[in-house]
């Protein structure tokens, strides 16, 4: 079985026969010339190096050139290996706070942002893992249920943006208990789940650390990463196309602050680890190396292929067929062109 890693790379092979059809019209309008300009049978003897068959060879050889560097980009894969194979790994529910106070800019290039580049890098990492992300503002919802393709899960990170969801606050209550009802039914003492929760703690229902304390008890352990300042910042808004900052209905500018000792006393009650995200880390890698040390249980069964890369194949043809083209002149030579091979044109 063969897969490509790049198969949109492959829609190229289409300049094929588009540039076969130019070179039959090329080829047929000089053709054209030429009897015009000499009698047929005269061609050989005044222009005897002329050999329109050499022409076509070379062409046809660019062309198979051509097919093979482009699959030669599309790297093709061939699978060496294919079985059945029990994964093993953790199930990891993410809580990513949107709310608006989610786009201050104490953290380069906001909280936000440099909270889905963490979550992005975090990905990349996992082998074996399952990943879903809760969003979460005024109300939350499972943006994206367990998966193991991390491609998905990098694509519905990338488009997290504050307007998933319309109600405004911080409700880690909420989000925390649709990240535990994410995981589905679990026997009690499975230690691989666990919940990252991602939020500057502004927590506007303050019951989240009783929702921990249930939570706790299926063995489900939360995680916290403070993202903000503590010292407080101001929140950028765009209002008729000009940027401005958030203000109250009394119109005053809202500050929003790092709540450090909410996140801490969730993490505290399940036994997870709270961290405080800077510019040069959010504290997700510290995280996964406590997640690494659990007892990872099985996720199923399920079909699996080793694939290996063989691009230097078509590579390789590419090359060779270039170096042959380099040594074929347009002009007859009676050593390297053969009436029989190129034909008597």
């Amino acid at each position: 079985m063969i897969k490509f890693e790049y198969p949109g790379l492959l829609w190229l092979l289409i300049a094929v026969p588009a540039l076969s059809l130019l070179f039959i019209f090329i080829q047929r309008s000089k053709r054209k010339k030429l009897n015009k300009a000499i009698e047929k049978h005269l061609q050989g003897s005044i222009i005897p190096l002329l050999s329109f068959g050499k022409q076509r060879f070379k062409f046809i050889l660019v062309m198979i050139a051509f097919t093979a560097v482009v699959l030669a980009a599309a790297n093709p894969q061939t699978a060496s290996t294919i079985g059945n194979k029990e994964r093993k790994g953790a199930d990891i529910m993410i809580c990513l706070d949107v709310s608006n106070s989610m786009l201050a800019q104490d953290l380069s290039p906001n909280r936000l942002e440099r909270a889905k580049l963490a979550i992005n890098q975090l990905i990349t990492q996992l082998e074996g893992d399952r990943i879903g992300i809760v969003v979460f503002a005024g109300s939350a919802f499972n943006y994206l249920p367990l998966t193991s393709d991390y491609s998905t899960a990098k694509m519905f990170c990338d488009i997290i943006d504050t307007k998933l969801v319309d109600y405004q606050g911080t409700d880690i209550n909420q989000a925390l208990m649709t990240a535990a009802k994410g995981f589905g039914e679990k026997k009690a003492k499975n230690r691989s789940r666990t919940i990252i929760l991602i939020s500057d703690g502004e927590d506007l229902e303050q019951s989240s650390e009783d929702v921990a304390k249930e939570i706790a008890k299926e063995d489900i352990v939360i995680n916290c990463i403070g993202i903000g300042s503590t010292q407080g910042t101001k929140i950028p808004v765009k209002v008729n196309g000009t940027e401005t900052f958030k203000k109250d209905s009394q119109g005053n500018i809202v500050i929003t602050k790092l709540d450090e000792a909410t996140l801490k006393n969730i993490a505290a009650k399940t036994g997870g680890k709270y961290i405080k995200a800077t510019n040069s880390t959010l504290g997700l890698d510290a995280i996964l190396k406590s997640i690494d040390s659990l007892d990872k249980n099985s996720i199923g069964g399920m079909n699996f292929k080793d694939y290996r890369t063989v691009f230097y194949i078509p590579a390789i043809i590419a090359l060779i067929l270039l170096l042959v083209d380099t040594f074929i002149f347009n002009a007859k030579n009676r050593y390297i062109n053969r009436k029989l091979f190129f034909g008597k044109d």
